[in-house]
């Protein structure tokens, strides 16, 4: 029965079917099958037309962003070149780092921006005389200590570095607390209690802690109170060294033994 029939095949004899009466009626009736052909392209022309100018916008929409993206991705390495000459120029041009007895002079030659409040990169290591544990000093003001040590290089970690830590007294009060930054440029004074006062301008300076750090070198000055944490109030130090424009630093000449290279 012809209910019974898979309707794939009734669909496919009956599309064979119709296409053998296409074919007769085209060889039979020339005429009359080109004019069925106009008309139904006139019909079908008003609803294509929309559905083509809709697809050369979409196009034309696409090509568009694909460019815009591509221009911004140019723009954006170009922005990175030229801050990568500007540095390079001005680490050029910076003063020649002198050594002395004291100190030893050091170019920064590396400062990844995703890590730039946390490392940088000096061409001093092990052979001149750079330790691990030696303080980084610049304009006078210890701005990290040297955190690992090759050859002929060293890594220094700042002071606005989340795992930076470092004892520091408040000079007018003698006040102990602990240095540590956030990795987003600030730096704090923490486990200062909340009863003291402590006004704006306070000197900050290295406590005694070893023979690797010597007391008394300053770090910055107090700008303000934090938000009250753990039974103690932070406070804001801002360095006195400039933290975003390093370029050369002196790194304290000490007695401990060196780091190994990385």
């Amino acid at each position: 029965m012809v209910s019974k029939l898979n309707p794939i095949l009734v669909n496919t004899l009956l599309a064979f079917l119709c296409g053998l009466l296409l074919i007769w009626s085209s060889s039979a009736f020339p005429g009359f099958v080109r004019a069925m052909v106009d008309k139904w392209g006139a019909a079908l022309y008003l609803p294509e037309v929309p559905a083509l100018e809709l697809r050369t916008l979409v196009q034309a929409t696409g090509n568009w962003v694909m460019e815009r993206k591509s221009l911004q991705d140019r723009n954006s390495e170009l922005e990175l070149e030229n801050l990568a000459l500007r540095t390079a120029l001005q680490q050029e041009l910076a003063p020649e780092p002198q050594d002395s007895s004291e100190m030893i002079g050091a170019r920064v030659t590396l400062r990844y921006p995703d890590a730039w409040w946390k490392e940088i990169r000096i061409d001093r290591g092990s052979k001149h005389g750079v330790r691990s544990g030696a303080p980084a000093l610049s304009d006078g003001f210890i701005i990290g200590k040297v955190a690992s040590v090759g050859e002929d290089y060293a890594w220094v970690e700042l002071v606005t570095s989340s795992s930076f830590m470092l004892a520091a007294v408040v000079d007018d009060t003698w006040d102990l607390g602990v240095i540590n930054g956030d990795d987003r440029g600030n730096i704090w004074l923490l486990y200062t209690p909340p009863e003291k006062e402590f006004q704006r301008g306070m000197i900050i300076s290295t406590a005694l802690v070893g023979d690797y750090l010597p007391p008394g070198i300053p770090i910055g000055k107090i700008w303000g109170e934090g938000d009250l944490r753990d039974g103690f109030m932070p406070q804001k130090v801002v360095s006195g060294a400039h933290l975003t424009q390093l370029y050369s630093v002196q790194i304290l000449r000490t007695g401990g033994a060196g780091g190994g290279a990385d």
